[in-house]
Parts: structure tokens; C-alpha cells; sequence
């Protein structure tokens, strides 16, 4: 077998694990999928694979999603690199004529002029090259284009070039038009290896009823169940029609007759493991739009409109009487609010769906005892005792003292006090056994707050944490009695020493 076909061959073969893995979002509890498509030819610019929702939700820009598109361009090794220009290059798509970025102009005309309502993905095991200008367009949150950073400078800019060169090669003449064109394109660079998608398929088998595939085996019986319905002419699904036909080739295994009777609801502001989370929850909040990856866009959103969407979110999703399970795919500092949001007082059964090891609902125990489970270990610093406020800094995935005093050794906070909080047992992801002992830590944390001097009650309390979200959540039960507190972001995408930014404040001064 030659090169060229057996390349071929794994591209083929990396386009159905992408149709498979968004098959099985049909299975799911709360699926938004209506309907998906394998070879979609009523789109035909970008025709890959196909997903259909029955009724609309947000995307990363805010805007209402009907449905999404996929072309996958393969590649055998890592050879290579993607940038800007091979948007531009129809022989970065193995074609002849018509560009990746053309073929984009054609979808976005056809089924979103405006550019809202679809998505265009383009699915790549490629990186962006680091120097390449298109590394600083794309975005971590959902792979869109960062229109802010396109748009700046004049047409004898970096991005003033690459402007110009894209609405040249589309034949249109201004920003406003071109931005159009980019809104609804989304770059899933970098994606798994082919092993790495078929584990990833596995377990989206397993959650929707369907028979996992071997290990070892050479024969994929997905990737040749969809090949064969192509070939019969059948490429559009609902999920009545796949329950059907993989009954009938013995793939499907049932789903678990133990109904899930708690209400799923999700809050997400980051996009890496949450992408399914519309299908995954009964209600969810998207705050997408407010980030850049893990980098909030404005600073005033975080104090401004994330903290009344979120509370708005709470108020309207949540209902006495009913159990809750929450899915906290989100910066530290939100997870820690919405526990503000439902503190005990709210009457409201909430538990974290805390991410060790596949999810567990971290739901606390009546009767646990605090003996039963390693407990806190505080060191007490007083730094300046005309100061007033008290700086805590919660370690258990690590110790962070050490990148804390970095930080306020740069700015000017009137500090009296910083208590390191360790746990006994060491740090690590696993120290945390269950939802009651994080609730017990929790209790103790918040008891010990609430006993600091007088003095330490007129100034700010300042949290620096790295820790599970669930604890966090259970933490933010208790703050309503802390008085003004702010939460603290830390760069873990550069790892810079001491890098941490302020980004919630609850209980504020009244100024």
C-alpha cells in the first residue's frame, strides 16, 4: 500500500472517530442534539461532519448556536505546522483551487450571513506554529478568532497585512465584512493522535449505551459501520435511527437503569473538558464570552457581569425541595462565589461534581466527624501589626506560600497577618478524600476567619487558594459571615513567579 493511501485511509478513519465522538451526544440525558451528519453535502465547503440542535444556546461570542460544522484535515506526523497562510493556501487542504478560508466564505454565506447561528470548525493534530501571528488570533476558550487583537493597527500593520491579504483573497472590501466572515470559524488545533481519539471515543461509548471497542483490535467496526451507511447512501442521524442500526449490528449495550434524579446544573468558563456541557445539564451559564483562555478580557467584568449573571443564573436555576448537582468547570474565584450565592441559608441542596479520577458528586455525610479525616495545619506570619488585613493562602494540590509572598512583595496591601493553610497528610490532588471532608474543612477554615481580632475586622480578608473547586464551593457557604474578601487568579498558563491577579471581591466596602 502506498503512502498517499494509506494516509488517506487513517484521514478517513480520524474523520469518523470525530462524527462517533459527537454520535454519542445523542445518547446522552439532556442532549441539545437534534440530529448529525456524516459527509454533509448540503453544505459542501465544509461537509465533514455535521451536528444539529434542537434548540438553540449561546456560543462563545453570546450569539444563539443552531448548528455546528466540521472539516478535519489529518496529518500522519507532526511535520508540520498550521499558520494564517495556509488559510489562504488550498494546498494546505490537498486542493486545487479553492482555499480553506474561501471554503469558509462559501458556509458563512450560505447557512450564517450575518455570522451568527453555526460554527465552521477546522480540526487539525497540528499546532500553530509559535511564531506565527495566527498563535496570537485563536483563542483558548473555543478555538474563535480574536477579532480585538485582529482589528489593531492600520493596513502597514502586523494585522493590518494579514487583513488586507485575507479580504484581497476573498474579493470583499472592508473589516466590517471580514469580520463577518471570521465570527463563526472556530480552529481545533493540536488535537488528539488517532489512539489518543479512539480512548477518548471509548468513553463517550461507554456513557451513551454503546459497546466499546476492543483494545488491539485492527478492526474498528464504527469507522466501518459509517463508511458502509455512506456507501448506502444514509448520512443524516437522529438518534432513534442510530439506536436502530447499531441494535441491529450488536453495538449497543444499554444505558444504566439508575436514573440520576438530582437536577444537573453547569457553569463553565473554561472550554478544555467542558465542550459537552449542554448536553451534560439540565441548565448551565456560559461564560465564554468574558474570557480569552484562562485570561479574563476586562477586569471589570469579573466584579461587574459575571458576578450578576451568575447570581441571576443561581436564582432562576435552582429550587428548594430539589436536589442539585453542580458542574464547576470554572475559574477558581467562581467556584468559590457560587457556594456565596448558595449558602446554607438559601435552603437550596447543592453538591459539587468535584473532577479526581472521573466525577464524583461531592454530597457531605450527616454525622462525620472531624477525627475521622486529616484536618488543617495553620502557620501564622504577623507581618505588620498596624496593618489590618489578613491574607490566607490555601495549599493542598501544592504549597503556594512561597509564590504568595512573591506577589505582595510587589504591591502595597495593608497586611497584619498571613496564615498558611496546609493540610496534614501532605499536598496532592487525591488528600481530599470525599465531599464531607471538604465540607469539614470547609466548617473549620470559616470558624477560624470568623475568630480573627477585632482589629483584622475592619480590613480585607485576601484568599490565594490551590484547591479543588468543590472545597472552594463550600468555603463560599460560609463567606456572607467573612465580611470583605477578594479572591486571587493565578497565571498557571505561564507559570510566572508570583503571578497572581485580583479578581472577585464579595462583601465590599460600601466607599
Amino acid at each position: 500500500m502506498s503512502k498517499a493511501v494509506s494516509s488517506r485511509i487513517k484521514g478517513d478513519d480520524y474523520q469518523a472517530y470525530i462524527f462517533w465522538i459527537n454520535a454519542c451526544r445523542l445518547f446522552l440525558e439532556h442532549t441539545k442534539v437534534e440530529k448529525i451528519a456524516y459527509e454533509f453535502d448540503q453544505v459542501k465547503s465544509i461537509d465533514d461532519v455535521a451536528v444539529f440542535y434542537k434548540q438553540p444556546y449561546l456560543d462563545e461570542h453570546g450569539d444563539n448556536l443552531n448548528a455546528d460544522y466540521y472539516q478535519v484535515k489529518f496529518h500522519v506526523t507532526q511535520g508540520g505546522s498550521l499558520s494564517w497562510q495556509d488559510l489562504l493556501d488550498p494546498k494546505a487542504i490537498n486542493a486545487s483551487a479553492v482555499s480553506f478560508l474561501q471554503r469558509l466564505h462559501l458556509a458563512q454565506k450560505e447557512v450564517a450571513p450575518d455570522g451568527k447561528g453555526s460554527r465552521f470548525y477546522f480540526v487539525t493534530p497540528w499546532h500553530i506554529h509559535p511564531d506565527n501571528e495566527l498563535s496570537e488570533l485563536v483563542s483558548n476558550s473555543g478555538g474563535e478568532i480574536r477579532w480585538d487583537k485582529l482589528a489593531t493597527g492600520g493596513e502597514r500593520s502586523r494585522m493590518g497585512k494579514i487583513r488586507k491579504a485575507m479580504k484581497e483573497h476573498l474579493s470583499i472590501v472592508t473589516d466590517e465584512e471580514l469580520q463577518v466572515v471570521l465570527r463563526p470559524l472556530r480552529i481545533l488545533h493540536s488535537k488528539e493522535s488517532t489512539e489518543q481519539l479512539k480512548k477518548t471515543l471509548n468513553l463517550n461509548l461507554c456513557l451513551a449505551g454503546l459497546k466499546p471497542i476492543d483494545e488491539g483490535a485492527i478492526i474498528n467496526p464504527y469507522v466501518e459501520l459509517i463508511k458502509g451507511l455512506l456507501t448506502r447512501g444514509r448520512n443524516e442521524f437522529t438518534k432513534d435511527d442510530l439506536m436502530k442500526i447499531c441494535k441491529e449490528e450488536e453495538l449497543w449495550i444499554g444505558q444504566s437503569n439508575q436514573k440520576n434524579t438530582a437536577y444537573s446544573i453547569g457553569i463553565r468558563s473554561f472550554h478544555q473538558w467542558a465542550e459537552k456541557m449542554e448536553d451534560e445539564t439540565n441548565a448551565m451559564l456560559c461564560l465564554l464570552e468574558f474570557f480569552d483562555g484562562r485570561y479574563i478580557k476586562d477586569k471589570k467584568h469579573w466584579n461587574g457581569t459575571i458576578l450578576q449573571n451568575l447570581e441571576h443564573f443561581i436564582l432562576s436555576s435552582t429550587k428548594q425541595g430539589a436536589q442539585h448537582h453542580l458542574h464547576l468547570d470554572t475559574h477558581s474565584s467562581i467556584a468559590f462565589a457560587t457556594g456565596y450565592y448558595l449558602d446554607s441559608k438559601s435552603g437550596i441542596d447543592a453538591a459539587p461534581v468535584q473532577r479526581i479520577n472521573g466525577r464524583h458528586v461531592w454530597k457531605p455525610e450527616k454525622n462525620i466527624k472531624y477525627d475521622d479525616y486529616p484536618g488543617w495545619i495553620y502557620d501564622e506570619d504577623i507581618r505588620d501589626e498596624n496593618g489590618k488585613d489578613l491574607v490566607i493562602t490555601l495549599g493542598i494540590r501544592h504549597n503556594i506560600i512561597e509564590e504568595v509572598n512573591y506577589y505582595l512583595q510587589q504591591i502595597n496591601l495593608p497586611i497584619r497577618r498571613v496564615i498558611n493553610c496546609t493540610i496534614d497528610g501532605g499536598q496532592g490532588s487525591a488528600v481530599i478524600k470525599d465531599g464531607s471532608h471538604a465540607w469539614l474543612l470547609a466548617d473549620k477554615i470559616a470558624t477560624y476567619i470568623n475568630d480573627r481580632p477585632i482589629k483584622e475586622r475592619f480590613g480585607q480578608i485576601h484568599i490565594f487558594s490551590a484547591v479543588p473547586n468543590a472545597l472552594l464551593f463550600f468555603i463560599g457557604q460560609f463567606a456572607r459571615s467573612f465580611g470583605p474578601c477578594t479572591l486571587y487568579e493565578y497565571d498557571f498558563e505561564n507559570r510566572i513567579p508570583g503571578k497572581y491577579e485580583p479578581s472577585i471581591t464579595l462583601n465590599a466596602l460600601k466607599k
